[in-house]
Protein backbone atom coordinates (compact mmCIF):
# COMPACT_ATOMS: atom_id res chain seq x y z
CA UNK A 1 0.00 0.00 0.00
CA UNK A 2 1.15 3.69 -0.97
CA UNK A 3 1.83 6.30 1.08
CA UNK A 4 -0.91 9.06 1.14
CA UNK A 5 -0.28 12.16 3.54
CA UNK A 6 -2.83 12.72 6.35
CA UNK A 7 -3.48 15.92 8.30
CA UNK A 8 -4.45 13.84 11.13
CA UNK A 9 -1.16 11.38 11.03
CA UNK A 10 0.89 14.31 10.88
CA UNK A 11 -0.48 15.97 14.16
CA UNK A 12 -1.30 12.80 16.16
CA UNK A 13 2.64 11.86 15.45
CA UNK A 14 3.69 15.31 16.61
CA UNK A 15 0.96 14.73 19.88
CA UNK A 16 2.49 11.81 20.98
CA UNK A 17 6.23 12.84 20.28
CA UNK A 18 5.53 16.00 22.81
CA UNK A 19 4.25 13.72 25.11
CA UNK A 20 6.48 10.33 24.70
CA UNK A 21 8.68 11.24 27.69
CA UNK A 22 6.00 9.74 30.25
CA UNK A 23 6.28 6.25 28.10
CA UNK A 24 9.29 4.78 30.74
CA UNK A 25 10.45 1.55 32.40
CA UNK A 26 8.88 -0.94 30.97
CA UNK A 27 6.15 -0.51 28.59
CA UNK A 28 3.02 -1.97 27.16
CA UNK A 29 1.43 -0.79 23.39
CA UNK A 30 -1.48 -2.02 23.66
CA UNK A 31 -2.60 -2.18 19.87
CA UNK A 32 0.78 -2.00 18.46
CA UNK A 33 -0.18 -2.84 14.53
CA UNK A 34 1.64 -4.06 12.30
CA UNK A 35 4.80 -1.63 12.79
CA UNK A 36 5.98 0.54 15.61
CA UNK A 37 4.72 3.98 14.45
CA UNK A 38 6.06 6.10 17.72
CA UNK A 39 8.79 3.69 19.27
CA UNK A 40 11.59 6.27 18.86
CA UNK A 41 10.10 9.03 20.57
CA UNK A 42 9.88 6.86 23.61
CA UNK A 43 12.51 6.89 26.74
CA UNK A 44 10.98 3.18 27.27
CA UNK A 45 14.12 0.21 27.65
CA UNK A 46 11.63 -2.51 27.07
CA UNK A 47 8.71 -3.01 24.84
CA UNK A 48 5.66 -5.65 24.74
CA UNK A 49 3.66 -5.30 21.94
CA UNK A 50 -0.37 -6.83 21.74
CA UNK A 51 -2.53 -6.78 19.26
CA UNK A 52 -5.58 -8.71 18.65
CA UNK A 53 -3.93 -10.61 15.24
CA UNK A 54 -0.60 -11.47 15.15
CA UNK A 55 2.42 -10.48 12.97
CA UNK A 56 5.92 -9.52 13.14
CA UNK A 57 5.38 -6.37 15.01
CA UNK A 58 3.37 -8.31 17.80
CA UNK A 59 4.69 -9.85 21.17
CA UNK A 60 1.57 -11.34 22.92
CA UNK A 61 -1.99 -11.23 21.07
CA UNK A 62 -4.64 -10.15 23.33
CA UNK A 63 -7.84 -8.01 23.64
CA UNK A 64 -7.82 -4.67 25.68
CA UNK A 65 -10.96 -5.89 27.57
CA UNK A 66 -8.78 -8.76 28.94
CA UNK A 67 -5.40 -8.27 28.78
CA UNK A 68 -3.27 -11.80 29.20
CA UNK A 69 -0.82 -9.82 31.17
CA UNK A 70 -0.29 -10.08 35.74
CA UNK A 71 -1.98 -6.91 38.20
CA UNK A 72 0.57 -3.76 38.32
CA UNK A 73 3.08 -5.47 35.35
CA UNK A 74 3.85 -2.32 33.68
CA UNK A 75 5.54 1.12 33.85
CA UNK A 76 3.23 3.12 31.37
CA UNK A 77 0.95 1.94 28.16
CA UNK A 78 0.47 3.26 25.16
CA UNK A 79 -2.69 3.03 23.15
CA UNK A 80 -3.31 5.09 19.76
CA UNK A 81 -5.95 5.11 18.31
CA UNK A 82 -7.33 1.78 20.05
CA UNK A 83 -10.66 2.90 22.03
CA UNK A 84 -12.82 3.68 19.09
CA UNK A 85 -12.61 -0.01 17.87
CA UNK A 86 -13.58 -1.22 21.33
CA UNK A 87 -17.23 -2.86 21.47
CA UNK A 88 -16.71 -2.21 25.54
CA UNK A 89 -14.25 0.85 26.65
CA UNK A 90 -15.22 0.47 30.06
CA UNK A 91 -13.96 -3.26 30.99
CA UNK A 92 -10.73 -1.59 28.48
CA UNK A 93 -10.24 1.37 31.10
CA UNK A 94 -10.80 -1.03 33.72
CA UNK A 95 -7.96 -3.54 32.58
CA UNK A 96 -5.79 -0.88 31.70
CA UNK A 97 -5.54 0.34 35.28
CA UNK A 98 -5.10 -3.12 36.38
CA UNK A 99 -1.95 -3.70 34.39
CA UNK A 100 -0.36 -0.59 35.06
CA UNK A 101 1.72 -0.04 38.24
CA UNK A 102 0.81 2.87 41.09
CA UNK A 103 1.40 5.71 39.48
CA UNK A 104 1.93 4.44 36.05
CA UNK A 105 0.83 6.44 32.84
CA UNK A 106 -1.33 5.41 30.38
CA UNK A 107 -0.61 7.65 26.86
CA UNK A 108 -4.08 7.34 25.00
CA UNK A 109 -5.32 8.90 21.82
CA UNK A 110 -8.57 8.81 20.12
CA UNK A 111 -10.60 10.63 17.56
CA UNK A 112 -13.71 12.83 17.81
CA UNK A 113 -14.18 12.73 13.65
CA UNK A 114 -13.05 9.50 11.34
CA UNK A 115 -14.55 8.19 8.59
CA UNK A 116 -16.09 4.94 9.22
CA UNK A 117 -12.91 2.54 8.84
CA UNK A 118 -12.31 -1.37 10.28
CA UNK A 119 -16.22 -1.74 9.97
CA UNK A 120 -17.91 -3.56 11.29
CA UNK A 121 -15.58 -2.57 14.36
CA UNK A 122 -15.89 1.17 14.43
CA UNK A 123 -17.86 1.64 17.38
CA UNK A 124 -17.26 5.23 18.95
CA UNK A 125 -16.06 8.71 18.58
CA UNK A 126 -15.27 10.33 21.89
CA UNK A 127 -15.01 14.43 23.29
CA UNK A 128 -12.68 14.96 26.01
CA UNK A 129 -15.45 15.05 28.34
CA UNK A 130 -16.32 11.30 27.56
CA UNK A 131 -13.04 9.94 27.74
CA UNK A 132 -12.47 11.97 31.53
CA UNK A 133 -15.84 10.46 32.66
CA UNK A 134 -14.68 7.08 31.13
CA UNK A 135 -11.35 6.91 32.74
CA UNK A 136 -11.57 8.59 36.39
CA UNK A 137 -14.38 5.82 37.16
CA UNK A 138 -11.91 3.74 36.21
CA UNK A 139 -9.10 4.73 38.43
CA UNK A 140 -6.94 7.10 36.89
CA UNK A 141 -6.47 10.84 37.41
CA UNK A 142 -5.83 13.35 34.31
CA UNK A 143 -2.28 14.61 34.16
CA UNK A 144 -2.48 16.65 30.29
CA UNK A 145 -4.88 16.06 27.69
CA UNK A 146 -4.89 18.28 24.11
CA UNK A 147 -6.59 18.48 20.94
CA UNK A 148 -5.04 17.84 17.81
CA UNK A 149 -6.40 19.66 14.92
CA UNK A 150 -9.07 22.87 14.98
CA UNK A 151 -11.92 23.57 12.36
CA UNK A 152 -9.76 23.75 9.19
CA UNK A 153 -7.12 20.99 9.88
CA UNK A 154 -10.89 19.21 11.10
CA UNK A 155 -12.14 20.05 7.25
CA UNK A 156 -8.59 19.53 5.19
CA UNK A 157 -8.76 15.86 7.06
CA UNK A 158 -12.57 15.14 6.13
CA UNK A 159 -11.72 16.49 2.68
CA UNK A 160 -8.58 14.24 2.07
CA UNK A 161 -10.42 11.07 3.48
CA UNK A 162 -13.04 11.97 1.08
CA UNK A 163 -10.91 11.92 -2.10
CA UNK A 164 -8.92 8.72 -0.67
CA UNK A 165 -12.57 6.96 -0.60
CA UNK A 166 -13.74 8.28 -3.79
CA UNK A 167 -10.88 7.78 -5.88
CA UNK A 168 -9.98 4.55 -4.49
CA UNK A 169 -6.59 6.00 -3.86
CA UNK A 170 -4.98 3.26 -2.21
CA UNK A 171 -6.49 0.36 -4.10
CA UNK A 172 -5.36 1.52 -7.53
CA UNK A 173 -1.91 2.50 -5.80
CA UNK A 174 -0.79 4.86 -8.90
CA UNK A 175 1.05 6.96 -10.18
CA UNK A 176 -1.24 10.02 -8.93
CA UNK A 177 -0.37 8.27 -5.60
CA UNK A 178 2.81 10.80 -4.99
CA UNK A 179 1.62 13.96 -6.52
CA UNK A 180 -1.55 13.68 -4.49
CA UNK A 181 0.13 12.85 -1.37
CA UNK A 182 2.30 16.20 -1.89
CA UNK A 183 -1.07 18.34 -2.48
CA UNK A 184 -1.97 16.69 0.46
CA UNK A 185 0.88 17.93 2.42
CA UNK A 186 0.89 21.46 0.95
CA UNK A 187 -2.70 21.71 1.84
CA UNK A 188 -2.46 20.61 5.08
CA UNK A 189 0.34 22.79 6.55
CA UNK A 190 -1.61 25.14 4.98
CA UNK A 191 -4.58 24.36 7.79
CA UNK A 192 -2.55 23.88 10.10
CA UNK A 193 -1.29 27.40 9.39
CA UNK A 194 -4.68 28.58 9.99
CA UNK A 195 -5.38 27.29 13.04
CA UNK A 196 -2.72 28.68 14.66
CA UNK A 197 -4.17 32.15 13.96
CA UNK A 198 -7.62 31.36 15.20
CA UNK A 199 -7.51 30.76 18.63
CA UNK A 200 -11.24 31.76 19.07
CA UNK A 201 -13.67 29.20 20.58
CA UNK A 202 -15.59 28.77 17.65
CA UNK A 203 -12.11 27.23 15.74
CA UNK A 204 -11.27 25.22 19.54
CA UNK A 205 -15.18 23.37 19.53
CA UNK A 206 -13.68 21.54 16.11
CA UNK A 207 -11.18 18.96 16.23
CA UNK A 208 -9.55 15.50 14.80
CA UNK A 209 -9.52 14.17 17.79
CA UNK A 210 -7.57 14.44 21.33
CA UNK A 211 -4.21 13.29 23.45
CA UNK A 212 -4.24 11.99 26.47
CA UNK A 213 -1.74 11.95 29.65
CA UNK A 214 -3.53 9.58 32.39
CA UNK A 215 -2.19 8.63 35.90
CA UNK A 216 -2.92 5.35 38.05
CA UNK A 217 -4.00 6.95 41.04
CA UNK A 218 -1.83 4.73 43.44
CA UNK A 219 -4.97 3.56 45.33
CA UNK A 220 -4.76 -0.30 44.88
Amino acid sequence: MSYIYHVSRFLLQEKVKKYGHYMNGHLLDAGSGSYSRYRHFFPSDTVTRMDIKSGPNVDVVGRAEKMPFKDSEFDSMLSTQVFEHLEYPEKAAAEAYRVLKPGGYLLLTVPQWNELHEEPHDYWRYTCFGIKALFERNGFSVVEYEQYGGFFATYSQILMRYLIDRGRLYERNSWLTRPISFLFRLSGSFTIWLDSLDTSMANRKHTIGWVFVLKNNEQK
